[in-house]
């Protein structure tokens, strides 16, 4: 029953991530990634795969959330504050890829193919910490760009939503973009 509830949350939390660029307004997109992180994190649960991922899910809800409060009051994160999300994303998800089941030491496909949801995570960053929302369409275009060469290696659906996204991304960018 959990194995069902967790594909059910998954689901769901795929389906709004792909909406997220289309939402025109900064606070909006943010909600959302709130939203689907938060989620996400539910899903790992669920299905019984608590690690890394469940802690990158929560410092990215608590990035958004604190973001969130800075795009409301209209003001941009600090330095330091994004030095420590920065080490957060990064570190946990080292220790993901060095505790995963199958790690092997040293420089070889696996580990590089590993590398990617972390390049991932911190593109994701950037979209949360970006201030304008055509800049942060262009982090997400990055992110999910990452995460559907990671999935062409490992799995073949999951791409699916991740290319329905960067489609998405595109039309957005194009229907939002200044006139000149």
């Amino acid at each position: 029953m959990n194995y069902i509830i967790g594909q059910i949350i998954g689901v769901v939390a795929s389906v709004i991530a792909v909406l997220i660029p289309i939402f025109k307004k900064k606070w909006q997109m943010l909600v959302n990634n709130i939203i689907v992180n938060f989620l996400l994190g539910l899903n790992l649960i669920f299905l019984d795969e608590i690690g890394s991922g469940i802690f990158l899910f929560a410092v990215a809800v608590l990035q958004a959330i604190i973001n969130l409060i800075h795009t409301l009051r209209d003001e941009e994160a600090k330095l330091p504050e994004k030095l420590i999300f920065l080490v957060l994303f990064v570190g946990l998800g080292i220790y993901g890829l060095v505790t995963a089941p199958g790690y092997v030491p040293g420089l070889n496909g696996r580990n590089l193919l590993e590398v990617l949801p972390i390049i991932g995570a911190v593109l994701s960053m950037c979209f949360v910490f970006a201030r304008k929302e055509q800049t942060a369409r262009k982090f997400l275009l990055g992110c999910d760009s990452i995460w559907a060469t990671y999935y062409a290696f490992i799995d073949p659906t999951a791409i699916l939503g991740n290319i329905a996204s960067i489609t998405l991304c595109l039309i957005a960018m194009f229907a939002y973009r200044k006139k000149a």
